[in-house]
């Protein structure tokens, strides 16, 4: 039995999602009389869970959507390119001859990989200072989106919303910390 990709998972999530809230909605207007009152509560309930639920799938198929054209764009090896990046290996300078990469490893093995870890070992090429101030940028830009969910996190009023902030805030630290360790490394100050 063939494993699903992640991004058919999130598909068919979405589909259930979209036909379970026609459903709910159809219901709510059929529980129109006081003694439905307690069933409809538990069902607009549902429906708003339903409604999170289904725009989250929607974000993921988005987001899913444009790491896939990333991947396309900087990470699949291009004819006049002489590197390739392949996750899990340190960048590699690649001679031409040995043949496009992209065309073997499919974008979504690509993403797939990229998501497992962080790259831990990031090796610059010396101490360029621009690059340097544009990191510190990032750093910058990192710290206030971790701050942003870390608010976030706290003022959720939706279970499900709380916890994904609550991890995009983790990861947002993961990435201050990734961008503040290159600029610690190579600043010359």
């Amino acid at each position: 039995m063939e494993m699903k990709r992640m991004i058919d998972i999130v598909r068919e999530a979405k589909k259930v999602e979209e036909k379970a809230e026609k459903d709910y909605k159809k219901l709510l207007k059929k529980l129109d009389k006081p003694e439905y009152a307690d069933l409809r509560g538990l069902i607009l309930r549902l429906a708003i869970d339903t409604a999170f639920h289904k725009h989250l799938m929607e974000a993921l198929e988005k987001a899913y959507d444009e790491a896939v054209e990333l991947v396309e764009e900087y990470a699949v090896e291009k004819p006049n390119d002489d590197f390739a990046l392949i996750p899990g290996v340190p960048t590699m300078v690649m001679p031409l001859g040995f043949g496009p990469i992209g065309a073997r490893i499919p974008p979504e093995e690509i993403i797939e990989e990229y998501l497992k870890d962080f790259p831990t070992e990031v090796v610059l090429p010396g101490t360029d200072e621009k690059l340097i101030e544009i990191l510190k940028r990032y750093a910058e830009e990192e710290d206030e989106m971790r701050k942003l969910y870390d608010e976030l996190s706290r003022r959720a009023f939706h279970p499900v919303v709380r916890e994904l902030v609550k991890e995009l805030k983790r990861n947002e630290e993961q990435h201050e910390s990734l961008v503040k360790g290159l600029v610690e490394k190579y600043s010359k100050d």
